[in-house]
């Protein structure tokens, strides 16, 4: 049988058709394995940030059972960042508001406390943890809101008033009261525990200057008894009353009138004790011991 022979141009062709299919073939498995390893690493890496995200939230849960607020939004602050779902921006949310209205109440700002953890409590599809949490805390600080406004409030008042009229006091008592209220050690009375603390120390201290400052001016009226002498409704020289003398132990007894009176004697002179006791017998108080504060007092005035 005789052999076939090719045109040596078809020969050519078929090598050339060959090696067009090699590539083909070649390409088609590189293309397919890249896929393969592109679907590999993206499986991987979607299965790690799956993994990561339930990490951070679990962590998350168990910060706001610990009412650990802060870590807590933390984690699902970070849950959302590797994936962005409803449910870890919501419970970041509320973890946040807890914080909030904590810091708020230990201010004593009560009402904008409420008002964050109202939040807390309303978030839709929440944490249910942080919602029952945030219940319980809002029930507390409704308490704390009623004695500030029924207790406390008024009693600040009260010494703000006092304060504002130099009584000062008054208004030291009624700081003393607020710190005598059975709840003040209370966490969320800190701030209004340490302001009354504060403001009976700057009261002490202006009460204390009010008794120096009255106590100069009582010595320096008592002072110018002394000098009084001179004063033309009285003479220097004369000591006698209704025409006696008056004598050493008259003034004696008249010097121990002046301090039951609660004023002291020694600045006065004896021309000064006979002036004076002159004067109230002109008042119809005869005898020492008849003297009144009244008629020292009459008898300083210019």
């Amino acid at each position: 049988m005789d052999e076939i022979s090719l045109d040596p141009n078809w020969e050519v062709f078929l090598m050339k058709k060959s090696v067009i299919w090699s590539i083909i073939i070649a390409v088609i498995v590189i293309a397919g394995g890249g896929f393969v390893f592109y679907n590999h690493e993206s499986s991987n890496h979607t299965n790690v940030s799956t993994s990561a995200y339930a990490t951070q939230m679990s962590q998350g849960k168990d910060a706001a059972k610990e009412e650990k607020y802060d870590d807590a939004a933390d984690h699902f602050n970070h849950a959302y960042e590797l994936k962005a779902t409803s449910e870890a921006k919501t419970y970041a949310k509320q973890a946040e508001n807890m914080s909030d209205a904590i810091t708020y109440a230990k201010r004593a700002h009560y009402t904008t406390a409420l008002t964050s953890v109202q939040k807390v409590i309303d978030a839709k599809a929440g944490y249910q943890v942080l919602t029952t949490k945030g219940k319980e805390l809002k029930t507390t600080l409704t308490k704390v809101e009623e004695n500030y406004e029924n207790e406390i409030q008024p009693l600040q008042d009260a010494a703000q008033k006092a304060e504002a009229n130099k009584d000062w006091q008054k208004a030291i008592n009624n700081y003393e009261e607020i710190l005598e209220l059975s709840y003040i050690n209370g966490k969320y009375y800190q701030a209004i525990k340490k302001d009354a603390e504060a403001s009976i120390k700057a009261d002490k201290k202006k009460l204390k200057e009010a008794k120096e400052n009255k106590a100069s001016a009582k010595s320096s009226t008592s002072s110018n008894a002394a000098s009084s002498s001179s004063d033309s409704r009285y003479s220097e020289n004369d000591h006698t009353v209704n025409g006696s003398n008056v004598s050493l132990s008259t003034q004696d007894q008249i010097r121990n009138r002046l301090k039951a009176l609660g004023i002291s004697p020694n600045p006065w002179s004896p021309q000064d004790l006979i002036n004076l006791y002159r004067y109230a017998t002109t008042q119809g108080h005869k005898t020492p011991n008849d003297i009144t504060k009244s008629d020292v007092e009459n008898y300083l005035k210019p």
